[in-house]
């Protein structure tokens, strides 16, 4: 039946899954409930994405007149009289500014003159009226009876008619008082359809407005409430605020609508997604909230001192045709709040001008607006998966920087899709991203990393470094308790150990040093160079294979390769002993080995106890390859071959040995010696030597035994290495011609010894 390989998990499946399940894990709850901490971090994100973009020149349609220190000093105490600022609307409507907004909240009378007084005075004019004399005083008191700085000032809007004034809700808690009637006139007029539910998180229960002679000649009002994040800070503005039944429009919105010249019963609200302004729509939130888009620092807005309007010392040009922003910033008055771009804050009215400016511009910046909330989970998740791959894939210090690849690259993302107007989660992300690369770095350091150091402790002694660590990075390739795989066995042994013993009887580690140093130590690196596995030392014998754990479809060339290093080596490394053993005085015994080779199925894995065990090969075919490296004695060759290894490596210089049933086994094999490489196989002298070598093998087969001692002749000098064994052919044909085998002799040697 076909052997089917075995089913392998794709690389990185586990790390990708273990990574992706972090990201969500974490990502998820933050999506749907962020605490308190995460919040503030994410708006300093934002912040901080402001600042990396760099302020903006404001658009040309707002500018701003502020009561400042300078103002007051020169003007009079604070507040200022309305006379001051019905004095200012006039020459603002000179200059043609086309809207004009305060930002001041005129929610009390200006008694420049107690009441009773102008009553007394009223009263004490008509008593004078039939006395002539009295006419000087008559007037005097005429005028003092009539001193209303509020009613001055509602003249010069009636005068404009595009004059909005502010409102400003003053409670959120207790029953909410009935709508003003002067209020409900300025609400919303028009409803859109709402295609989300809106949430509105304040909810106002009173409002302040201005006294009613000035809130019946303005032209419009609206709300200056801000919406505070935790840190304080004004990252919105509320289009819209629900009182007493209407929808309440901010300074901003009505201010938009009166430039643009939109009447305000044209414009829509369509709650939980913002507010139409003619063709164009201001997006909100649920929660009525439009992020406001602020231009730069403080004084981004051109902004000029109220006194010089006042003292006629402005180019009337400054304010043409556009929205002027009337309000107070100076020392006491608290009326300025942080702002993304420093520390310095920004006056309350030049947020106002910046809402403005992103409504009329349409630089808008979408809070995560759907469906990007599904979009950036799903982008996290490939990151994550990603993340992964990289962790299986990457050496663990390598994947320490790979790691902060997607954290980077969703951070310049972030501020890509923050320049194209959207503000996307940065935080959970990233705290997601970092999350499952931390999780992959641990479990590759528990868990592969440490599968990695059990191999590599396991192999360092059987292969070589560079195979250690291939086999370190996929552990899926080796097969732990065993496994039927194709191998070439290799069993090399020191030939007269027991000579070489008996001159170290006297010095034991001198022995121990020469057989570590002059073969065990420059065998083993030969074998693991090329790609060897070292099965175990028995002694002055080594035992290793090929194509184990690692696959090796070249397995029987490199072994054949590693045997002629071998005795490569070891003729320099027997320069060197007996040049050492002459400078010593002592006696030399070179070093000569035997190695057998043999291809075949083995049961290779971990074999032994409970309690111990080593990596080793089994099989048939490992027991023929120790019973082919003890004829190389017999045949006085270093290699015997064994037919399968010839098979699978038929380019290199061998020759055919003989037929033999070595013991133990019944059935006979063929066996060679390898003399060369393929270069070698290649050559006139090579060649020469194996068709005399194959003519002699025939007729001594055949029972021709003359003939066969004719292409011997043939053979003999040709090669020393082959000496010994044609002495023993000649000893054969001898004996064979005296003694002759039976007519059913199959030309098989049977050996009695391993």
């Amino acid at each position: 039946m076909p052997r089917w390989p075995p089913f392998r998990r794709p690389t990185g499946l586990r790390e990708a899954a273990l990574a992706l399940a972090v990201a969500l894990a974490v990502l998820l709850p933050l999506t749907v409930h962020a605490p308190g901490l995460l919040r503030d971090l994410e708006t300093a994100s934002l912040d901080l994405r402001f600042r990396l973009r760099g302020a903006l020149p404001p658009g040309p349609e707002t500018a701003i007149v502020l009561v400042g220190e300078d103002s007051i000093k020169r003007l009079g105490r604070w507040p200022l009289s309305r006379r001051l600022y019905a004095r200012a609307v006039e020459l603002l409507d000179r200059a043609g500014a086309r809207v004009i907004a305060f930002d001041l909240l005129f929610a009390e009378a200006e008694e420049s003159v107690p009441g009773e007084w102008r009553d007394a005075a009223r009263e004490a004019a008509g008593r004078l009226r039939d006395l002539d004399d009295a006419a000087a005083l008559r007037s005097r008191l005429a005028r003092l009876a009539d001193d209303r700085p509020d009613a001055v000032l509602a003249a010069s809007l009636k005068a404009n008619g595009n004059v909005l004034l502010p409102v400003a809700f003053s409670s959120f808690s207790g029953e909410p008082e009935d709508a003003p009637a002067v209020l409900a006139d300025h609400a919303f007029q028009k409803l859109d359809p709402s295609p989300a539910e809106p949430v509105f998180p304040l909810q106002p229960t009173k409002v302040l407005l201005p006294v009613p002679v000035l809130a019946e000649a303005a032209a419009g009002l609206g709300h200056v409430n801000m919406a505070f994040d935790r840190d304080g800070a004004p990252r919105y503005d509320y289009l819209a605020l629900p009182f007493g039944g209407d929808f309440v429009p901010s300074l901003p919105v009505r201010a938009a609508a009166t430039y643009l010249g939109v009447g305000w019963s044209e414009v829509g609200l369509a709650l939980g997604e913002g507010v139409r302004i003619g063709g164009a729509l201001a997006p909100a939130d649920q929660a009525m909230r439009l992020v406001i888009n602020y231009r730069g620092p403080r004084g981004t807005v051109p902004t000029y001192s109220f006194a010089d309007l006042y003292e006629g010392k402005l180019d009337p040009a400054l304010f043409k045709d556009r929205i002027v922003l009337i309000g107070a910033s100076f020392t006491g008055i608290a009326d300025a709040y942080p702002g993304p771009f420093g520390s310095t804050p920004v006056p309350g009215t030049e947020r106002l001008a910046n809402v403005i400016d992103t409504i009329l511009s349409g630089g808008f910046i979408r809070d995560s607006p759907p469906p990007w909330p599904a979009v950036v989970i799903a982008l996290v998740a490939v990151l994550a998966v990603a993340i992964g791959i990289a962790g299986a894939l990457l050496p663990t210090g390598l994947m320490l920087f790979a790691g902060t690849v997607p954290v980077l690259a969703w951070a310049a993302g972030m501020q890509l899709a923050f320049a194209h107007g959207l503000w996307l989660p940065l935080v959970a992300p990233v705290a997601a991203l970092t999350a499952a690369t931390a999780a992959v770095l641990l479990y590759r350091y528990g868990f592969v990393e440490g599968q990695r150091r059990v191999v590599q402790r396991a192999f360092r002694h059987y292969l070589a470094p560079e195979l250690v660590e291939e086999l370190a990075a996929h552990p899926e390739r080796l097969q732990l308790g065993g496994e039927t795989r194709m191998l070439t066995v290799m069993f090399s042994d020191i030939r007269g150990f027991t000579s070489i013993s008996e001159t170290f009887k006297a010095n034991p580690q001198g022995l121990s040093r020469l057989i570590n140093r002059g073969f065990l130590s420059p065998m083993t690196r030969l074998i693991m160079a090329r790609r060897g596995t070292i099965d175990k030392y028995m002694g002055d014998c080594v035992m290793a294979f090929w194509n184990a754990p690692l696959d090796d479809p070249d397995h029987a060339d490199h072994a054949c390769e590693s045997a002629l290093a071998m005795l490569a080596e070891l003729d320099r490394i027997n320069g060197e002993l007996a040049a050492e053993a002459r400078a010593e005085g002592r006696p030399f015994h070179p070093i000569h080995i035997g190695v057998g080779l043999n291809t075949g199925e083995c049961v290779v894995g971990n074999m032994g106890s409970d309690e111990r065990f080593a990596y080793t090969a089994m099989g048939d075919a490992v027991n023929l390859a120790s019973r082919l490296e003890g004829q190389s004695k017999t045949y006085g060759v270093a290699i015997v071959l064994g037919e399968a290894t010839r098979a699978a490596a038929p380019s290199w210089a061998a020759i055919e040995l003989d037929l033999i049933a070595v013991k133990g086994k019944a059935e006979a094999v063929r066996i060679y010696t390898l003399l060369g490489d393929a270069a070698c196989a290649r050559t006139p002298e090579f060649a020469a030597l194996s068709d005399a070598h194959a003519a002699m093998l025939a007729g001594y087969r055949a029972q021709d035994w003359a003939g066969a001692r004719a292409a011997l002749a043939q053979c003999r000098g040709r090669d020393p290495r082959l000496e010994e064994l044609y002495g023993l052919y000649e000893e054969r044909l001898v004996h064979f011609a005296a003694h002759p085998p039976s007519a059913d002799w199959d030309g098989v040697f049977v050996a009695l010894e391993k």
